[in-house]
């Protein structure tokens, strides 16, 4: 039987709404491999809007069922995981916020996030995704208004001192979640949707280089090792070594093409490693689904774990 997922939070539409165009902001499926326990979804995070609402979810080694995860007030629209299961979401009046580490089954605690800059300035706002640096203990969001692409910033948030370094983006950014490639650096993806351009951002220094063209959504392992591509809406999830992608090299490990119905995805992590990929699929009828693929397997599909009747979805691995 397929897992229920009940919703932990009053249902609202404003939710789903926002939500949704998280989703779509950062516009496959499943290879023809059949699933298989190669990889159980174990570790898997996901924020799921479907008829019901907004519901944060995650799977252990238990078995295929869904577990829901309690969520701070307000309307929840981003989650990523950072070191010892933390987690950072952002919420839909633009704050963020972290957790105790994640035990599924226990109640989880969540405190806001004040951060300040090296000058003692409040840091403004409002923040859009966020993406944890390699060691876990930072996450990067964009800041400003996301929805034109104008005067963005990139944040890197420190929630333990509660300080928040900002870079000026000095071109058109892209609505799509920050992806870090090593410990220091992060790709931002800039540009017009159309013509996507990485920007390299320096998370140190504040400096920007110019990056490989035509990566739309960006997603890299924790380990900045890996990292997948997407060039737009109903194209191929690519898979490839961070280096290669870099150099431009034309290298891949896996290409991933939308299947069993879907036409695009909508969302993509990989795990710690860089070894099992969660993608996040929606078909033309605005239904959403999830399948997980692992190189173990080939890069072939070996999950599909159920998330009902979803109409958007956020994926993220816990490490």
């Amino acid at each position: 039987m397929p897992a229920t997922i009940r919703p932990t939070t009053r249902p609202r539409r404003t939710r789903r709404a926002v939500m949704v165009f998280a989703c779509a902001a950062v516009v496959a499926a499943c290879s023809s491999g059949q699933p298989s326990a190669v990889a159980a979804p174990n570790g898997l995070l996901a924020l799921v809007a479907d008829p019901a609402g907004t519901t944060l979810v995650g799977w252990d080694d238990s078995g295929d069922d869904a577990i829901p995860i309690t969520l701070p007030k307000g309307d929840t629209v981003w989650v990523a995981s950072g070191r010892a299961d933390v987690l950072a979401i952002t919420l839909a009046n633009g704050t963020t916020a972290t957790s105790d580490p994640v035990d599924l089954g226990t109640r989880l605690r969540w405190r806001t996030v004040k951060a300040e800059t090296t000058e003692g300035v409040r840091a403004k706002g409002p923040d859009f995704f966020a993406t944890w640096d390699a060691g876990g203990g930072r996450y990067a969001t964009l800041a400003g208004d996301v929805q034109s692409g104008d005067a963005v910033r990139v944040s890197i948030i420190d929630p333990s001192d509660g300080t928040a370094f900002e870079i000026p983006i000095d071109r058109p950014v892209v609505a799509a979640p920050p992806a870090w490639i090593d410990a220091d650096r992060l790709a931002i993806v800039t540009g017009d949707a159309g013509e996507p351009t990485a920007t390299i951002v320096d998370a140190a220094s504040g400096e920007l280089s110019d990056g490989p063209t035509g990566a739309r959504l960006l997603a890299t392992s924790a380990n900045g090792r890996r990292i997948a591509t997407m060039a737009g809406q109903g194209a191929p999830v690519v898979i490839r070594e961070t280096s290669g992608w870099l150099g431009d090299d034309g290298s891949s490990l896996a290409s991933i093409e939308p299947a069993g119905g879907s036409t695009t995805a909508i969302a993509f992590a990989l795990d710690a490693t860089g070894d099992r990929l969660v993608v996040a699929w929606a078909a033309s009828d605005g239904t959403v689904s999830l399948a997980i693929h692992d190189a173990r397997a080939g890069w072939k599909r070996v999950a599909q774990p159920k998330i009902g009747e979803a109409r958007g979805a956020v994926v993220a691995w816990l490490r």
